[in-house]
This record gives structure tokens, C-alpha cells and sequence, in this order.
């Protein structure tokens, strides 16, 4: 069997509803590069941590019991220890095994990967593809929640109505808290990973991105070492990809062209507003996407506003 793989492929990270699907697939309007369907089985694999216990359960037991039982004997050394296997080598090369597999479907390109869920394991993916990049696309809280509680209507009710038969539907798309939660918890995550691993990370603004696209991809492109192609800004500026408020007739590729929406937090009620300035506005001015005083400002002027009315 012959086995290559792609030596710099490119994670994209960030809370689901923030453009992660979008960014992937104008990137992979570039010619060097090719997008795949969300590999949830990553995380299925790896995201329990079910490999590394396998090797430090191994490490435990084996200096603890396995080893004074085969002190007496010339061969009592397991394999892994004979030959000095390393934690990060041993994960290396299981995804080394994937990484195979997963460049197979895209010979002679760069891979990207744009699932949401694999920010909350970015630090082990870092391992597993030792070469991999990785894009955290950062986008306004208060739009991703939005979103978030809106996702059902992107899904439609029959769609809605089997995900949530399933089991597919996420907590969030019905749960403003956990909306609110979800999104300062994949940030955190996303950004954590980020400043711990500045060469081989961006944090891209989902907002500059919009308003100056092709500024930001050149920057983009910059990092991951390729040249710029304007079609990538071009793709950015007139789809959306997955969004809860694209205009319902869909075009003959899958995509759909941008519908623009109002603020999301003039739409809100009283309660939901105070629920995301404790639950979520903190990462936001923690990241500066805000100041503690616009969200102080725009409660007041809310409930002014209804007091007047």
C-alpha cells in the first residue's frame, strides 16, 4: 500500500455558528487546497482521551506492576518500553494513519478540516499532525448566539423535527444559556490553544474578515505560506455557508446568498440580554470584541427605551 500524506494541513477552529463552515470553503476556493465534511469521528476517537489512557495507563501499570513481576526474567521489557515510544510519538503516528487516509481523498492538495467540535481538542490534535495550522475564526458573541437560537429555522421543521428525534439537535439551538455558555466555552478553548502556540495559529476576526476580505485573506494566506488568489474573496463576499439567515432559495451548488439581519441584541428581551452579560459578555471583553460599558449602555438604553414607549 502506498501511503502519503499531506505534511501542512489546516485545522479550523471555533465555536459552531461563529463561520467556520464559510472560511472553509472560500479557502478551498484557492487551488492548492481542498475542504472536507466535518470529521466528527476525530473526535469520537480521540476527544475521550481513549488514546492517551491507553498509554499512560500502560506506563502506570507497567512500572508499577508489570515490571517488578519481570525483573527475573532477560526479556522483560514490553515494546513500547524497549523501544523508548514517547507519548507524542506514539500519538504522531496514529495520526499519522489518519492523516493517510483523509490525504487519499484529495490527492496532490492541502487538506482543511472544519470541525467545530475539534477546538476542544486542539492541544491533541496539535500532536496528532504534528505539521497542521490552525485557524480560530473569532466572531461577535452576541451574532453567534443568534444564531445559535435560530439554527432550527436554517434546519427547517421536518429537518428540525428528525435531528431532535435522532438526537442530533445540540442543547444550544434551544437553550439561550447554554447558547451563551457554548460560545465563551469554545473561545476560551480556541484562544488558550492559540496564545500557547503562536507559530502554528491566527485568530481571525469573523467582522474584519466581512468588512475587508480581501486584506484579511492575503494575511491569511501569508501565514499558511501560500499565494494570494482573489477568488477566495470573491466566494467570502457573496455566500454563506450553513447560516441561519441566508435567503431560502438556494443555489444549484449548495450555497446561498447573504441575507442581512438586524442586531441581534436590540431583538433580544431584557432577560436574554442580562443572561449573555453574565454569561458571556466576560470572554467578550476579555478578548476585546467589546467593552464592559457597551453592554452597561445598551441595557440602559433598552429599558429607557421601553420605559418611554
Amino acid at each position: 500500500m502506498n501511503l502519503s500524506i499531506c505534511e501542512n494541513p489546516i485545522f479550523i477552529i471555533g465555536s459552531p455558528r461563529s463561520g467556520t463552515s464559510i472560511l472553509a470553503w472560500s479557502l478551498a476556493a484557492h487551488s492548492q487546497l481542498e475542504v472536507f465534511a466535518e470529521s466528527n469521528f476525530l473526535w469520537d476517537i480521540f476527544g475521550g482521551d481513549h488514546a492517551e489512557k491507553t498509554y499512560e495507563t500502560f506506563e502506570r501499570d507497567y512500572k508499577e506492576r508489570v515490571m517488578p513481576a519481570l525483573q527475573a526474567r532477560t526479556d522483560g521489557t514490553d515494546w513500547l518500553i524497549r523501544y523508548d515510544v514517547s507519548r507524542s510519538e506514539f500519538l504522531g503516528y496514529l495520526g499519522a494513519g489518519l492523516n493517510a487516509l483523509m490525504s487519499r481523498r484529495c490527492p496532490g492538495k492541502r487538506w482543511i478540516d472544519q470541525t467545530p467540535r475539534n477546538t476542544l481538542m486542539a492541544d491533541k490534535l496539535a500532536e496528532l499532525f504534528p505539521g497542521a495550522f490552525f485557524l480560530h475564526i473569532l466572531r461577535d458573541g452576541r451574532k453567534v448566539v443568534h444564531s445559535m437560537i435560530n439554527f432550527e429555522k436554517f434546519l427547517g421543521k421536518e429537518r428540525a423535527a428528525k435531528f431532535r428525534s435522532l438526537g442530533f439537535l445540540p442543547n444550544w439551538a434551544a437553550d439561550f444559556s447554554e447558547a451563551c455558555r457554548t460560545w465563551s466555552w469554545y473561545v476560551e478553548n480556541a484562544m488558550s490553544f492559540c496564545a500557547a502556540h503562536l507559530d502554528r495559529s491566527t485568530v481571525i476576526i469573523n467582522e474584519n474578515l466581512q468588512s475587508d476580505p480581501d486584506k484579511q485573506f492575503a494575511a491569511i494566506f501569508e501565514r499558511l505560506g501560500l499565494s494570494y488568489e482573489p477568488y477566495v474573496a470573491e466566494f467570502f463576499r457573496t455566500y454563506r455557508i450553513n447560516s441561519s439567515f441566508c435567503d431560502p432559495a438556494g443555489e444549484s451548488d449548495g450555497t446561498k446568498r447573504i441575507k442581512k439581519t438586524n442586531d441581534p441584541w436590540q431583538e433580544w428581551s431584557n432577560e436574554q440580554r442580562s443572561l449573555f452579560g453574565e454569561l458571556a459578555a466576560p470572554t467578550m471583553i476579555k478578548y476585546g470584541l467589546a467593552t464592559e460599558g457597551a453592554f452597561n449602555r445598551r441595557d440602559k438604553d433598552v429599558s429607557e427605551a421601553a420605559a418611554i414607549g
